[in-house]
Order: C-alpha cells, then sequence, then structure tokens
C-alpha cells in the first residue's frame, strides 16, 4: 500500500479576549494559525472564541483536550487585571506562579531598548505557572507558556497577531513536530480567471475523478476569481510521492483548462502581478477612476512594489482625467467617462507620463447610485496598455460597490499578467 500507518495530530484553537467576542477587534489569529498548522501537517477541528471568564477558559480547556492532542491559546497574557489567562492556567494545572529569571530578563531588554521603566505591573508578566516550560517571546513581555499534560500539548501564547506568528513559526510548529510523529502535507494552488466555479467543475470532472486518492481537490471562490487547491497527504517518508502526484495532476490540467490559468503556488493576483513584473523588470503605472485607488493600494502594501510599480493617478473628475491623463475632451463630450475610449486613453495617458513599461486603467460606475439605463450600475471599463498595444473590455457587475470594486481588480490583474505573458515569455513557464 501507499500509505505506511500513521495517526494524524489533532488540534484546537482557543482565541480568548472579550473584545473579539463582541466583534470588537476582527479575530485574525484563528485563521492564521489553522493556516499554518495545517501546512505543518496538523489537523484543526474546532477553533473557540471566548471572553475573558476563568469558568469558561477552564470549560473550552477541558473540551478541547478530550477532543485534541495539542489546544493552542491566545490572549489574556496581558499586565492588567482583566487578563486573567495566566492565572487560570496555573489553577487548572494545581500550580504555583514564579518569577522566571529567563522571561524577566527579555522583558528588561525590551523595555531598555525602548527607554522605558519597568514597573511592577509590567514584572509581573515574568510570573508562570512552575509545571510549564517557559518560551521567550523576543517580540513582546508576554512570554509563551508550554505545558505537557496526560500526553496532550497545551500552548499559550500572547494574542497579539505579529508576536502569536512568530512564536508559531519559531518555536510552536517546530517544538510540536519534534513532539508528535506529524503528518506530510503538499500543497498546489492554482489561479483561476475568467470561468465560473460551476462551469469549470464542469469542465475538469473527468480530471477531478481521476485524481489519486491521496489528493483533495478544494474550489475557493473569491470575487472575480477562483482558487483552486490541491492538497495530498501522507506520511514522512511519502513526500517525493506526494510531490511527483501533485505535479502530475496539474500537469494534466494544462491541456483541459490552460486558457484559465492565471498564475501557480500564489495566494492572490496582486502578488502574481508583483512576481511576473519583478522576474521580467518591468515597470508598471495604474490610472484609476471607479477603483478609486484600490489597484495601488493593492501592490504598495506588498513588500518590493517600488522594484516595478511607478505610480498612480486617482482621477475621478473628468477634468483629472484631462489634465493628469491627457484624456481628450472630446472624447469625453463624445462618449463620456465610462467608455472604451476613455479607458483606452487613460491607460496610455499613465503609461506615457508614468515612463512605465506598462499601464492598467478602470472607469466605471461601482454604485449603489449614478447608472442610467444605458449604463446601468456596475458597468465597468477597464484597458491594459503596453508600448505596442492597448487592450480594453467591459464588464458588467451588480450593484454592490465592493464586490464591484474587488472583482474590477481582479480582472485588471489578470488582464495585465496575459499581456505581460504575451509579449516577454516566461522560458519556464508551462506551455498549454
Amino acid at each position: 500500500m501507499f500509505f505506511s500507518y500513521f495517526c494524524t495530530m489533532k488540534s484546537t484553537i482557543i482565541n480568548i479576549g472579550d473584545e473579539l467576542l463582541i466583534g470588537q477587534v476582527v479575530n485574525t489569529n484563528a485563521s492564521t494559525m489553522a493556516q499554518m498548522l495545517i501546512a505543518a501537517g496538523i489537523d484543526v477541528c474546532g477553533t473557540f472564541v471566548i471572553g475573558d471568564r476563568a469558568d469558561d477558559i477552564d470549560y473550552y480547556l477541558r473540551h478541547c483536550i478530550e477532543k485534541s492532542d495539542v489546544v493552542l491559546i491566545t490572549g489574556g497574557l496581558g499586565p492588567t487585571k482583566d487578563d486573567i489567562t495566566k492565572r487560570t492556567l496555573c489553577d487548572f494545572f494545581h500550580s504555583e506562579l514564579y518569577e522566571n529569571p529567563e522571561a524577566l530578563a527579555n522583558i528588561k531588554r525590551i523595555f531598555d531598548s525602548r527607554g522605558y521603566e519597568l514597573t511592577p505591573v509590567n514584572r509581573q508578566q515574568a510570573w508562570v505557572p512552575r509545571c510549564c516550560t517557559m518560551v521567550n517571546n523576543l517580540l513582546g513581555t508576554a512570554p509563551c507558556m508550554w505545558f505537557d499534560y496526560q500526553g496532550k500539548v497545551i500552548v499559550s501564547m500572547p494574542g497579539v497577531p505579529f508576536e502569536m506568528v512568530n512564536l508559531m513559526q519559531t518555536e510552536v510548529i517546530p517544538r510540536l513536530q519534534a513532539h508528535f510523529r506529524t503528518d506530510q502535507i503538499v500543497n498546489k494552488n492554482i489561479l483561476i480567471q475568467g470561468i465560473g466555479e460551476s462551469f469549470l467543475s464542469d469542465l475538469i470532472e473527468p480530471w477531478e475523478l481521476a485524481l489519486p486518492s491521496t489528493i483533495r481537490l478544494a474550489y475557493l471562490p473569491q470575487a472575480g476569481m477562483l482558487k483552486l487547491r490541491l492538497t495530498a497527504r501522507g506520511s514522512h517518508d511519502d513526500r517525493p510521492l506526494l510531490e511527483t502526484q501533485i505535479a502530475q495532476a496539474v500537469s494534466k490540467l494544462y491541456p483541459i483548462a490552460g486558457q484559465y490559468i492565471v498564475g501557480e503556488d500564489l495566494e492572490t493576483l496582486p502578488q502574481l502581478v508583483a512576481r511576473t513584473m519583478t522576474l521580467r523588470h518591468l515597470t508598471l503605472a495604474t490610472a484609476e477612476s471607479c477603483t478609486g485607488g484600490a489597484l495601488a493600494s493593492q501592490l504598495t502594501a506588498m513588500a518590493g512594489a517600488s522594484e516595478y510599480y511607478r505610480g498612480g493617478i486617482v482621477a475621478y473628475s473628468n477634468e483629472v482625467k484631462q489634465c493628469a491623463l491627457g484624456v481628450d475632451p472630446d472624447t469625453l463630450a463624445a462618449h463620456g467617462a465610462v467608455s472604451e475610449p476613455t479607458v483606452r486613453q487613460m491607460a496610455e495617458g499613465a503609461l506615457h507620463r508614468l515612463g512605465s513599461h506598462y499601464a492598467v486603467a478602470t472607469t466605471g460606475i461601482a454604485g449603489p447610485g449614478g447608472g442610467t439605463p444605458q449604463k446601468p450600475v456596475g458597468t465597468v471599463w477597464i484597458a491594459v496598455a503596453s508600448h505596442s498595444q492597448t487592450v480594453a473590455r467591459l464588464l458588467r457587475f451588480g450593484d454592490r460597490r465592493a464586490q464591484t470594486i474587488e472583482r474590477t481588480c481582479n480582472a485588471v490583474w489578470s488582464d495585465l499578467v496575459k499581456m505581460v505573458n504575451a509579449e516577454h515569455p516566461d522560458p519556464s513557464s508551462r506551455q498549454v
């Protein structure tokens, strides 16, 4: 048989904080932790968000210990009175708090680096249960605590997202993988644009049915695009075979759906744009009306954007379209702002005025008002321009403003990547 016998490790996540429970703070920790655990071969069988109450922490901790091998807890480790997680864990494990010298040294280091005086309240963060293994949090003052309990592992971490992520990456995941025998997981993302989920499912059904039993396929729809995620899972020695099976499955997908595939191994289309432009040493400019700077924001949110992104112009009014982008007043008078001639001139204006290799442009009626019978809400024109051609197309979305903007951005990035790939082929890319 392909699989040797092994047991899948199960984990649960408990995120503690009244601010999370009432929605005052968005709980990003749960999704981030789940993604990291799955990537490490650790199943997630539940996520719980609870308030800063000792009885709730006790109840859900007991429940999670019963259902899983690992319980990961975030939150409630601060120096204030409402942060009760540490004291509750101490009671749960029938232990006592003591001042850990290593934790205290870490806190002093952080306070000294910031020029702060270490107060008695902050010093209390160095107190941890005697029964735990203290793991220093190099990015913050609240230490991480590791508990071994009846063959299970409980880990308590600070709720500050960047501190939690660093601890998960550098300490928690490696320790769990060393402590347990984790699965091997190979993931592959395929970015799809230009076809709906149900149509794609019908198109690739024979391919999907022929996938090996070791590979699972997930459809992950987003606004205006779709992501296929292939996941192969096996024991520790199976990784080479899993990688081979994934590669073979992807190669068989291209002859069937290659015209809709715009990228691999990335989570988003803006990431694909960044990689496409950077690898080819090309530059990009943006001219935006209905997207209001969303294109520029998506690019500059990623590190390294200065390597390829020249800049952008948000031209909401016709006057700005004329002055900043050089759109012909006669074009606006004859065709209007939301039209193919206008969006073409916007893209070409950004291309030449910002001195880039490529430029993209958007103009439309994002809503909820402003539509006409001839140009209803959701009418959008997009364009991509290079020094050899300009391509524009009409999109029609609904009356949901945020969704229209998101779908427009995805369509723009897809068209840009297709044009760049056609004009500057990547020798290492797959041939459809």
